[in-house]
């Protein structure tokens, strides 16, 4: 039997076709010795010509290779961080596909324990490596769990995990620059929706830069300013509500888009304006930001080159071969960009 048959046509009609020999086709198939661009374009098309289909199973036995990456991922019951999330997998996809790698994925729903579970299951399946956006909580069990798999952390880092792989915003330098410039802009009282301190790492940083900012301008940092707030609109419209009833802020910095929503529903029923009465600026650049009346402000994060960044790292981890040499783990902060719109004055 053919190496790698599973359908009618076998590796002597692509050699044929292609003008190649059989082991030509075997190189082209399973990556095992450079061959030319050409003869490479050659034999898959003859593939594509006689039908051939190689045998996945058989040429993962072999090679003790699947080439399937696990994506552990957060999806819940908010479409906007959805988006976002589906963004970063999306460019995880476009490096894979081109790579000859396919995704296995599973949602966490930002449980812990269901992300140990989905861990777990992604061994089984004989996963190469794994890229984890990983959920809220302690990771303790990650050392142990995936000693003898590749790991690449995007979007978030679990505490105490810096040292090691990640593709992450730099969402402090980001809340930095927003609130820099509207420091400069005249605005020295600026109130600060954020998670609870502690929960996202990223979010923490979020707040730091804003504090840093505060500091760098010589400017007293008053703790009243900073609403700890659930990432949900509702939540996000009761501390806008409490924000603007006990304090004298002139600007408001949402560090996530649902939490931005909030602030905006509330400001329209409280009929407070944009920028007249309040400035805003939210953290992610979503398609609603840029059509709104006024349009807002907003930090934007490339969520699908971060994407795109984890999945390329994870593979030179993965084909990492240096003699005598140990991988070092390497940490990728992706900038930020401020989008200066009309919620500012």
């Amino acid at each position: 039997m053919e190496e790698g048959v599973v359908s009618l046509a076998n590796m002597k009609d692509v050699a044929k076709r292609a003008q190649v020999s059989v082991s030509t086709v075997s190189h082209v198939i399973n990556g095992t010795r450079f061959v030319s661009e050409e003869v490479q374009r050659r034999v898959k098309d003859a593939m594509d010509a006689v039908g051939y289909i190689p045998n996945v199973v058989a040429h993962s036995l072999r090679t003790k290779k699947t080439n399937t990456i696990g994506l552990v991922i957060p999806i819940g019951n908010d479409e906007n961080s959805n988006i976002f999330i589906m963004q970063v997998v999306l460019g995880i996809d476009s490096v894979l596909r081109d790579r000859g790698y396919c995704a296995l994925l599973a949602n966490t729903k930002d449980e812990l324990q269901r992300e140990i579970e989905e861990i777990r299951r992604m061994i089984t399946r004989q996963i190469d490596g794994l890229i984890l956006i990983p959920s809220v909580g302690a990771h303790d069990f990650i050392p142990e769990l995936l000693k003898e798999k590749k790991y690449v952390f995007v979007d978030r880092i679990p505490q105490g995990f810096e040292d090691r792989d990640y593709v992450v915003s730099d969402s402090f330098g980001g809340s930095y620059e927003a609130v820099d410039e509207l420091i400069k802009r005249g605005h020295s009282k600026i109130g600060i929706l954020c998670d609870i301190f502690g929960k996202y790492r990223n979010s923490d940083e979020r707040l730091l830069g804003a504090q840093k900012a505060y500091q760098d301008h010589g400017i007293e940092w008053k703790p009243e300013y900073i609403c700890e707030c659930a990432s949900n609109m509702e939540e996000a419209q009761e501390k806008t509500k409490w924000l603007l009833n006990h304090t004298d802020v002139t600007a408001i910095l949402a560090v996530s888009n649902i939490m931005g929503m909030g602030v905006v529903k509330y400001l329209k029923e409280a009929d407070i304006r944009i920028p007249e009465d309040i400035s805003l600026t939210i953290f992610d650049d979503y398609a609603w930001t840029s059509i709104h009346t006024p349009t807002i402000t907003t930090i934007r994060q490339d969520a699908f080159e971060m994407g795109r960044q984890s999945a390329k790292l994870l593979l030179e981890k993965l084909e990492f071969k240096e003699e005598g040499q140990i991988w070092k783990p390497r940490g990728i902060r992706l900038p930020t960009s401020l989008i200066i719109r009309e919620s500012w004055k």
